[in-house]
């Protein structure tokens, strides 16, 4: 294969995988509800065993728990599940993140099955009072950090 032609087929890759990976970090919307996923056996009354890995996390309005087992073929050593779980739990996408690693998990047949579940929070409506007293609460600790600030530069 002709030089030119490996080039031009390396950029379109390349373009290729920025175009996708930045659709990955920006382009996604999550539902407007509660809502449950599943990966791998997905008849609940079907699944058996424990969960190898069960964590929370926490993106946008909502709260998501998540379960997972995984094959006996798998091979995971516990150090792995703990790593899978550690790299979950550090990510602020955390539901993109869990769906990413489930999709790929599943397509690779590790897992038997895998739930996230995740529940919508919404603030508490707020009278108008509790709302001016927050505001005077935050304006008294503003001035007071200001007052602060001033004297610490008199001080220098």
């Amino acid at each position: 294969m002709e030089t030119s032609k490996i080039f031009a087929l390396a950029a379109t890759a390349a373009t290729v995988l920025f175009a996708t990976s930045a659709l990955a970090q920006f382009g996604y919307t999550l539902p407007n509800a509660d809502f449950r996923w599943n990966w791998g056996q997905t008849d609940l009354e079907r699944r058996f065993g424990h969960a190898d890995l069960e964590m929370t996390g926490h993106e946008a309005f909502f709260d998501c728990e998540f379960t997972a087992r995984f094959r006996v073929t798998a091979n995971r050593t516990p150090s792995d599940i703990r790593a899978i779980r550690d790299s979950l739990a550090t990510r602020l996408d955390f539901i993109y993140a869990v769906s990413e690693t489930m999709y790929y998990m599943e397509q690779n047949r590790e897992i038997d099955w895998a739930t996230l579940d995740c529940k919508r929070h919404e603030a508490a409506p707020t009278s108008p009072e509790e709302r001016a007293e927050r505001q005077d609460q935050a304006r008294e600790k503003m001035l007071r950090e200001l007052e602060r600030r001033r004297a610490r530069e008199r001080d220098d």
